[in-house]
């Protein structure tokens, strides 16, 4: 549960994961797709999601690998940013897109924007399609 939302958790596998962790999701009824041998495929993921979870459109809320992985795999068509009116300087600070040896690429990848709203607080609200 998350406030007054009921989520229903899918955990993401390759092959590689082990017996012993399907089975502590399945002891805990968390429902798992694999999609991938050793790396994660990315369509096959959307793929499976949509075939047995009726999943028609999926919103990422991940952290930078993840949101910067379907970017590079063509799998976004949207992204949408608000903009705190603060900052960090920290190093340890997440970032909205990080690629990750192995998992991405670290092509460019360019964004029209679509809609900026003010938001309370000072913030912005920034909708981009991406670029193709």
């Amino acid at each position: 549960m998350y406030q007054d939302t009921r989520a229903h958790v899918i955990e993401v596998l390759t092959n590689k994961a082990s017996n012993s962790y399907k089975d502590l999701l399945r002891k805990l009824g968390i429902s798992y797709i694999i999609a991938g041998d050793t790396t994660l495929d990315y369509e096959v993921l959307l793929e499976k999601l949509k075939k047995l979870f009726k999943i028609e459109l999926l919103m990422l809320g991940g952290g930078g690998v993840l949101n910067w992985s379907f970017i590079q795999e063509g799998l976004c068509d949207e992204v949408s940013v608000i903009m705190a009116a603060c900052a960090d300087g920290s190093t340890k600070t997440p970032t909205l897109f990080m690629e990750k040896e192995g998992l991405s690429d670290d092509k460019p990848v360019h964004f029209k924007l679509e809609d900026v709203k003010i938001m309370e607080g000072d913030s912005l609200w920034l909708r981009y399609k991406i670029k193709k």
